[in-house]
């Protein structure tokens, strides 16, 4: 295996990880902040009035 080629896959298993990571912390972040849920169902539900 190439050198340049392992250095490619592990910048994309890192930027993998990196998407995981981010995505489960908004997934929380979303889940534990009634708030923002409320704040949002609000936003969409004056969106479906218009």
């Amino acid at each position: 295996m190439e050198p340049s080629a392992f250095i490619g896959s592990s910048i994309f298993m890192y930027i993998l990880a990196f998407l995981a990571v981010m995505a489960i912390g908004g997934y929380l972040t979303y889940r534990t902040s009634p708030k923002r849920k409320q704040r949002r169902e609000e936003k969409r539900n004056r969106d479906n009035i218009n």
